[in-house]
């Protein structure tokens, strides 16, 4: 029995106490296939037919659990049962059985549509399927429901959404910013991102920006994609990889289906498959390593609109806003567009440089995460998940400026020589020559004027940059500046 055939056993047996297979029914009469009693059995077993993104899908509906079935998959959950059965007919039916159910479309698309509506998170709730219950996280509050209580709700969920391991919580916390760190369940992720970060502030944002992209509902006010990356890479916009942004998208999948894509020599305008490995159950799409000639600007409408799911040799299909995945980018280089319309879109999550190609996860930690984990090990790191979910609809998406990236960006945009001038000898509270602090600068040109209007415009970058303000005046018919 494969591991989502195990979760929905133990669901049924939760729902009505044993697992049922079949719904008797003989859909045969002596040596021949009655297509009426054929239909008659697949909609007794709980066969739908399901509108997925335009595309009519036949699905079969277990309580609330559905599960995408394919003519094959019919044609083989209905030999299984005539092997049960009616061992003498499965000759019969493997030689007729393939017209109805696979070549003709018409039996499988005259269905009864199914009858629940589909669940969905909504802003304030993120409900999560394991596989001996549901956990339902709000900003105050993670509990556990039974199935048999979610079954009230009268919605499906699919088959691919249960997680296939258990469940119980181990603490209860506070998820304000002053406490999560401490007060959140202690597990071997959480010390990983701890080593990851240089201060509470700055775990605080990372855990918002996992609650952020687990919580799959989708708001057209606060869509942005979650670009991870590391302080160094920002810095230098040079490769400095084995940070730990591999584990952050490995720690999704964990919980739901995540569509990963090599961006190294992406050009979202000419590749229009990109994205043509999302489906329904698709809730994380991460576009892998993209390199400096990437254009953020090419996944605007993405990230706020619907999604164009182009694959080859097949119907375009189109997923609403609300139903696409959410998107997360990694990258060893800065994607430097400033603007509002890219603040909008974008959310920054940086590691610090603590782990390296020398510095490992699995020897500061003594172990691989995820694959030498055992079940305690794996439940506290859930309850750790499900805690950064709780703190992120109690706190929202929390932004991180890290002083040293602040500070490398600044020197980027004017020169060292300019910050280690500007802090040794201009914060005394009293008015300086532009022209005199333009004369130490290493500045390509001959025109004092020109190194004047260089200097100026440092000058307003670091203040912009540092917070604070500055005065210019005209003295004897010299600019001067003065910090204040």
């Amino acid at each position: 029995m494969d591991k989502l055939a195990q979760c929905l056993s133990n669901i049924l047996k939760d729902l009505q106490g044993k697992d049922k297979h079949f719904q008797k029914l003989d859909f045969w009469n002596g040596n021949k296939i009655v297509v009426s009693k054929l239909k008659k059995f697949l909609e007794v077993n709980g066969f739908r037919t399901l509108k997925i993104s335009q595309l009519s899908k036949v699905v079969k509906v277990t309580y609330n659990v559905v599960e995408v079935f394919t003519p094959q998959d019919v044609f083989n959950y209905c030999l299984k049962y005539v092997e049960a059965e009616n061992s003498d007919f499965e000759s019969i039916f493997l030689e007729h059985g393939e017209k109805y159910l696979m070549t003709k479309k018409a039996l499988l698309g005259s269905l009864k549509p199914i009858e629940l509506k589909p669940y969905k998170n909504d802003i304030s709730t993120s409900r999560y399927f394991y596989n001996n219950c549901v956990v339902e996280v709000t900003a105050n509050e993670i509990k556990t429901i039974p199935y048999k209580d979610f079954q009230k709700r009268k919605q499906y969920i699919f088959k691919e959404t249960i997680i296939n391991r258990p469940y119980k919580i181990l603490d209860e916390i506070n998820p304000d910013v002053d406490n999560f760190k401490k007060s959140s369940t202690n597990s071997d992720y959480k010390e990983f991102l701890n080593l990851a970060t240089n201060s509470d502030e700055h775990f605080n944002s990372v855990c918002s920006s996992k609650g952020y992209l687990l919580h799959d509902f989708k708001n057209p006010a606060n869509a942005k994609a979650v670009i991870i990356t590391d302080v160094l890479s920002q810095a230098t916009n040079e490769p400095n990889g084995r940070s730990g942004k591999g584990l952050i998208i490995k720690s999704f999948s964990e919980f739901t289906n995540v569509v990963e894509y090599n961006g190294k020599n992406l050009d979202l305008k000419r590749d229009k498959f990109v994205y043509q490995s999302i489906d329904h159950s698709t809730r994380l799409f991460v576009i892998q390593d993209v390199g400096k000639s990437f254009d953020f600007e090419d996944l605007f409408s993405q990230i706020t609109d619907k999604m164009d799911v182009q694959r080859k040799h097949t119907q375009k299909m189109i997923i609403e806003f609300a139903d696409s995945p959410k998107i997360a980018i990694t990258t060893n280089y800065t994607i430097p567009q400033n603007t509002d319309s890219f603040t909008d879109r974008k959310h920054l999550v940086i590691l610090n440089n603590h782990f390296n190609a020398n510095r490992k996860p699995e020897k500061e930690l003594g172990k691989l995460l995820f694959l030498q984990w055992n079940e305690s090990e794996y439940l506290a790191f859930d309850n750790f998940m499900m805690q950064c979910i709780q703190f992120y609809l109690k706190n929202g998406l929390l932004s991180y400026e890290d002083p040293e990236l602040k500070r490398q960006n600044l020197i980027s945009n004017t020169s060292k020589l300019f910050v280690e001038l500007i802090e040794s000898d201009y914060f005394n509270n009293e008015y300086y020559s532009l022209k005199e602090l333009a004369s130490k600068l290493e500045i390509n040109s001959n025109e004092n004027s020109v190194k004047s209007k260089i200097a100026k415009n440092w000058l307003k970058t670091y203040v912009s940059y540092m917070n604070i303000k500055i005065d210019f005046r005209t003295s004897g018919g010299f600019e001067q500046f003065c910090f204040s």
